[in-house]
């Protein structure tokens, strides 16, 4: 919108996207969006979006699940209005007669957010050729930077005195993001830094924040590891850690976290799972482990605590490569150039 573009957020109904949508005064569109099949709600959502097509008339319907793009396949079906979908996830996309005629008939261009989603789609991807596109995701470099660094926030999270090092992960509380691992290797740092402290934080239940505090005890971690839920001020806390960690034991289609860290000039261990290869070089930009092996992330956690010009000279090339190439400029740009070759691809055919 900032850059002369009109666009209209098509968001389920009743979630939190279509309040911050509203609230930032963007257009939306609120259809139901069920999962699965459901015939009456499908049908409603399908008229809904014909009726958007036919008074708003878009230059380009822009996908990124699957069952938003089954509903606009059906909803612009004769209209000649260009579609493109985005991969975000590394789960591997059924090769059914149905995905591909979805992909093949239906679709003008695809974008990927890593190679590693790009090789999600398998057999579907020779009937993509030249129509798929590769685009590395961009992070804030106004919202998510050094200068978030908070001393006062540091003393808040157990990391006040001037020796001490805080170590965090931050991430939805979910198994796949390798918190219980992330503790297992806080626990082998702590037995040799008194000096680091730990935080993990993160949108989940208080179920799971209870067994992670049990086994943090278990550890003997005990005040050594700080619990937060979701943060207002994520920018601020990224920032103000000297060690992030991903952990995470697969998916990471695209790691959000890996790109805020590096644009916050926190250094990043990380495993290496889905897109994250493709975002952090190994000694150069990061550390990368196997996922699941928690002395390998104790090491890579421990080499960073002990070595602060190797964590200052990750941390300065990280940050580069974060200005080279993941800014919104570049980003925004390789986008809407894939929406124009599919506005020429799509007039092509007409």
């Amino acid at each position: 919108r900032l850059r002369g573009h009109q666009a209209t957020l098509i968001v389920r109904r009743g979630f939190e996207l279509e309040e911050r949508a509203a609230a930032r005064g963007l257009p939306v569109l609120s259809l139901t969006f069920n999962s699965g099949f459901n015939p009456l709600d499908d049908g409603r959502d399908i008229a809904a979006l014909r009726r958007f097509i036919a008074e708003q008339r878009p230059d380009v319907l822009h996908c990124h699940r699957g069952k938003d793009h089954w509903l606009a396949a059906a909803a612009a079906a004769g209209t000649g209005l260009p579609m493109v979908r985005t991969r975000h996830v590394v789960v591997p996309m059924a090769g059914h007669i149905f995905n591909r005629w979805l992909l093949a008939r239906r679709t003008d261009e695809v974008i990927a957010v890593s190679e590693a989603a790009a090789q999600s789609l398998g057999a579907l991807r020779p009937l993509l050729g030249g129509r798929l596109h590769v685009i590395l995701s961009a992070v804030d470099v106004e919202r998510f930077s050094p200068c978030r660094r908070s001393e006062s926030l540091r003393a808040q999270l157990g990391a006040g005195a001037p020796d001490t090092l805080l170590v965090g992960l931050v991430a939805r509380l979910q198994r796949i993001k390798g918190q219980e691992v992330f503790l297992q290797a806080a626990a082998e740092v702590a037995r040799t830094r008194p000096n680091v402290r730990f935080l993990i934080a993160g949108r989940g239940t208080e179920k799971r924040f209870a067994r992670l505090r049990a086994r943090a005890e278990e550890l003997d971690l005990g005040e050594r590891v700080a619990f937060r839920g979701w943060l207002d001020n994520v920018e601020s806390v990224i920032a103000s850690l000297d060690v992030s960690v991903v952990a995470s034991l697969g998916s990471e289609g695209s790691s959000r976290i890996t790109y805020e860290s590096m644009a916050s000039g926190v250094p990043v261990a990380a495993t290496a799972v889905g897109g994250i290869p493709e975002i952090l070089t190994d000694g150069v930009t990061g550390l990368l482990v196997p996922p699941g092996d928690a002395s390998a992330l104790a090491r890579a956690i421990g080499r960073l605590c002990d070595e602060a010009d190797f964590r200052a000279r990750l941390s300065k090339a990280a940050l580069q490569r974060i200005l080279e190439y993941h800014t919104y400029d570049r980003w925004i740009a390789d986008t809407t150039a894939v929406y124009e070759a599919a506005r020429n691809r799509r007039g092509a055919l007409s």
